[in-house]
């Protein structure tokens, strides 16, 4: 049972760590950075487009996640 939990705890252990390789690369890269021994070009900066990248793509201003009344503010007369 021991080295049941122990094989377990081990592969548990390697897929999270695997999961979050690039996110731990780009941490001790900015952890050496603020340490002053590293560079800002060394820091990959990948990751996910959450805006729209064209004036179409948006909508349209007070509406959406941005709501006045979300933001507890009056709500808008439609």
């Amino acid at each position: 049972m021991r080295k049941t939990m122990f094989l377990l705890a081990t592969a548990v252990l390697g897929t999270l760590v695997a999961s979050q390789w690039q996110d731990l690369k780009r941490y001790v890269k900015i952890r050496q950075m603020s340490a002053g021994q590293g560079h800002p070009e060394n820091v990959p900066a990948g990751g996910t487009i959450a805006y729209p990248q064209d004036a179409g793509g948006g909508v349209p201003d007070g509406t959406g996640q941005f709501d006045s009344a979300r933001r507890g503010g009056p709500a808008r007369a439609a």
